[in-house]
């Protein structure tokens, strides 16, 4: 019986874990700032979730077709009856999670108001010998950046929703849980807690909040060279915007240290690492270019990614072995 009893806690560990991470996160968001979170919680709800789930269910369909071509729908119906439940339950967590971040990252200034680029910069720059935004753009063109674009939103979003339906109906438990102990550990560990201790804006943002330096002033106009800035920098505007008004908008917030980003991506590596070494070399590469991005961009520090790619796979390290 005691033996039973210690089977089942040991079980429900990572479950119970992550409940009190995501409610935790959640009670916070909601008491600091109610309606923002609530906003948060509906688009996450009513925008993504929907869009997750189509996505999921054609990726089943597509691996149902894949693994047993004769018998598909069969294959699919029984994947569905095994996690389909728990897989809801993760996308629930997910939306209530990630509104939870959403809410408290906007917070983050009047928490600690934005300090460190001068100091991530200066670090930067004597880490590469100089700007890691220079080196970025000696390598790629102007007309680069259009790609660049689709692989750091589109296809980054897509790798996100993609990797986190594989581990709701993956059918390994310690897989499973050893990607979302780590997601959550991401996402409320480096993007709340690190992000709050080590404040600041990025490179994009630095000549409005530390005026008189001029230190990224040539940034802004190398990036306007392509006309697939127009997007980029209506993120940006819209981002400086909320923060300058004080209008507490879904998705906004601004924070540099660490890249969440670069974080997740690596992440994802590591995952698909597991399930293929073809599918895990190619999130690799896959990390880099967000990496790369991420400076060229000038949304991050490369030292911001840095800390992101060591932080997780630490996480992922130390989850890992708990789960064995």
């Amino acid at each position: 019986m005691a033996e039973a009893a210690i089977s089942m806690a040991a079980s429900r560990w990572p479950s119970a874990w992550l409940s009190i991470a995501c409610g935790g996160c959640a009670t916070t968001a909601f008491a600091i700032a109610p309606a923002l979170y609530m906003r948060n919680l509906s688009a996450f709800a009513l925008q993504f979730l929907p869009a997750a789930l189509v996505l999921s269910a054609l990726g089943l369909l597509f691996a149902a077709i894949v693994q047993h071509p004769a018998a598909p729908l069969t294959q699919l119906s029984g994947v569905i009856k095994r996690r389909g439940r728990g897989a809801l339950g993760i996308a629930l967590v997910m939306c209530i999670g990630m509104a939870a971040f959403w809410t408290l990252k906007f917070h983050i200034p009047h928490v600690v108001p934005f300090y460190a680029d001068p100091a991530l910069a200066e670090i930067d720059r004597a880490l590469h010998f100089g700007d890691p935004w220079r080196w970025a753009h000696s390598i790629a063109p102007a007309a680069a950046m259009g790609p660049m674009l689709v692989v750091y939103f589109p296809l980054w979003l897509l790798e996100f929703f993609g990797c986190i339906a594989l581990a709701a109906f993956h059918p390994s438990d310690r897989l499973r849980f050893t990607y979302l102990l780590s997601f959550t550990a991401t996402y409320a560990g480096l993007g709340i807690v690190v992000a709050t201790l080590g404040a600041s804006v990025g490179p994009i943002f630095y000549d409005q909040f530390f005026p008189g330096e001029g230190r990224f002033a040539e940034l802004i106009p190398t990036l306007k060279q392509s006309p697939a800035s127009s997007y980029h920098f209506l993120v940006a505007d819209r981002l400086y915007a909320a923060y300058a008004s004080g209008a507490a908008d879904i998705f906004a917030g601004i924070s540099a240290m660490p890249s969440i980003h670069v974080a997740v991506a690596t992440l994802n590596a590591l995952f698909l690492m597991q399930i293929s070494r073809w599918l895990g070399f190619a999130a690799w590469a896959f990390t880099a270019l967000i990496l790369y991005g991420s400076v060229y961009f000038g949304w991050h520090y490369a030292v911001d990614g840095y800390v992101s790619i060591a932080a997780v796979i630490a996480f992922w390290k130390i989850f890992q072995a708990r789960m064995r």
